[in-house]
């Protein structure tokens, strides 16, 4: 389990380097572009975003699966909360191999392009991957959430409130792509950034405890009572104590 703590960890690391664009020369809007859109075909630095990401999700992956086999048995939330990190993870390297050929919140030839169907296939499988992964994030911390919720979140108070705050940043990156005047490129940092937070949480908290068991364990039967072992005695000396004894004769 603690190799799956680590690997997390450097998972997220790899997860956050979205957050560096701007020293590297990115141009695109924190408040309206697309976190992937740093690996667009023709920004700054895209191959090493496009690393970062296929990275991540491939650590995300061999988390998950180590954790599955150094706890196994597991409760089954929390089978459910690993599959749902094992798909973040698999979506998130499709994502990387999958860039976006241009920026459609940075640039209206692009967007017009992608309205009217006139970009790669890339685009078309870069947004469902896109939803597969949000999607993943949010099956893991909803089961996992579920999963501490026997333990009465024992140690998982802070991991809990990260959670609700991923959620609530999920509703508004989907509200925002519907209505971009709600600043989409910053909802979706923040859903980013509080799943990754998540996940460090996720890997630095203790684990939860078992719930103990509601029905009593049944009580070894009882041993018969043994014989007397004692050191057996010598026939003779029995028999002489079965003996009745007799009156002493006095003479008279």
């Amino acid at each position: 389990m603690r190799r799956a703590r680590l690997i997390l960890l450097a998972g997220c690391v790899l997860y956050s380097a979205w957050m560096i664009a701007p020293l590297l020369g990115s141009q695109l809007s924190p408040l309206y572009s697309y976190v992937s859109e740093t690996g667009s075909v023709g920004q700054p630095n895209a191959q090493f975003f496009r690393a970062t990401d296929l990275l991540a999700g491939t650590a995300f992956v061999i988390a998950a699966a180590l954790a599955h086999r150094a706890a196994r048995p597991m409760p089954k939330l929390a089978l459910v909360a690993l599959v749902g990190l094992f798909v973040l993870g698999a979506a998130t390297m499709c994502d990387a191999l999958m860039p976006l050929s241009c920026t459609p919140t940075a640039d209206a030839a692009c967007a017009a392009r992608e309205a009217a169907g006139q970009v790669p296939l890339t685009h078309v499988g870069h947004a469902v991957s896109s939803g597969i992964a949000g999607f993943g994030g949010v099956v893991a911390v909803l089961a996992w959430g579920l999963w501490r919720r026997s333990s009465g979140f024992d140690g998982a108070r802070l991991p809990l409130g990260m959670g609700v705050a991923y959620l609530l940043a999920t509703a508004w990156t989907l509200a925002a792509m519907l209505e971009p005047a709600l600043y989409l490129g910053l909802a979706q940092r923040s859903q980013v950034l509080t799943l990754t937070l998540w996940l460090v949480l996720l890997a630095t908290s203790p684990q939860a405890r078992r719930p103990p068991d509601r029905q009593p364990r049944a009580q070894p039967p009882a041993e018969p009572p043994r014989a007397d072992r004692g050191t057996p005695r010598s026939p003779r000396r029995s028999a002489a104590a079965a003996a009745p004894s007799r009156p002493d004769r006095h003479d008279g």
